[in-house]
């Protein structure tokens, strides 16, 4: 069965937010809400190929007080062009549920599951908050032109983190001064969120 993913038709995104072609847009729970309530899904295979809709990717940072979870990209990943990069990012496309949230709660909901598909929090390490940053556009390749990303930090109480497909991935927690020594290997929207957040 084709996978079904939550999407937001681009000309009416635009009406909801100031474009930017690359970089990191403001917005509010009020945005957030319109989105949920404005949203359909399709057909997944269908909207990589259609830039009319902007399929809505939650994509979390996973924060423990100054330290940040940077993860990378291990050759057994099947996208040959992420292959040994770093993200800072957990995360990915929002699917149906039986009884959808018609507010933001569906977005946090979508967001908690993909992180729990990817790491496990382990020795009473606990969700602490989760604080909504922005929207990541990127518009200048072909992938992420179809894609806006929903930038939140997950802000843990220890770092008993670990990943759940150690094949397709490692990770390590680095401090904050240490980050910009992995720059050049990150990925476009783990650096958009490093210039516009982080650093």
């Amino acid at each position: 069965m084709e996978e079904l993913v939550f999407a937001i038709p681009t000309e009416l995104l635009w009406k909801l937010l100031t474009y930017k072609e690359k970089g990191l847009i403001h917005g509010n729970s009020d945005v957030l809400n319109r989105i949920v309530q404005n949203g359909l899904f399709r057909k997944r295979n269908k909207l990589e190929e259609d830039p009319t809709f902007k399929q809505i990717i939650p994509y979390a940072i996973i924060s423990c007080k100054e330290s940040f979870y940077l993860f990378r990209r291990t050759s057994k990943q099947t996208e040959k062009r992420l292959h040994n990069k770093f993200h800072l990012g957990v995360g990915g496309h929002m699917n149906p549920i039986s009884s959808k949230e018609p507010n933001e709660q569906y977005l946090i909901n979508e967001l908690k599951r993909e992180l729990f598909e990817e790491v496990i929090l382990l020795n009473g390490c606990l969700i602490e908050g989760i604080e909504y940053i922005g929207f990541i556009n990127d518009d200048t390749t072909s992938v992420s032109n179809v894609h806006i990303g929903l930038l939140y930090n997950i802000h843990v109480s220890n770092k008993d983190v670990v990943i759940n497909e150690t094949d397709k991935m490692t990770a390590d927690w680095v401090d904050k001064p240490d980050l910009a020594e992995y720059y050049e290997g990150m990925e476009t929207w783990t650096k958009i969120a490093f210039d516009n957040y982080i650093k």
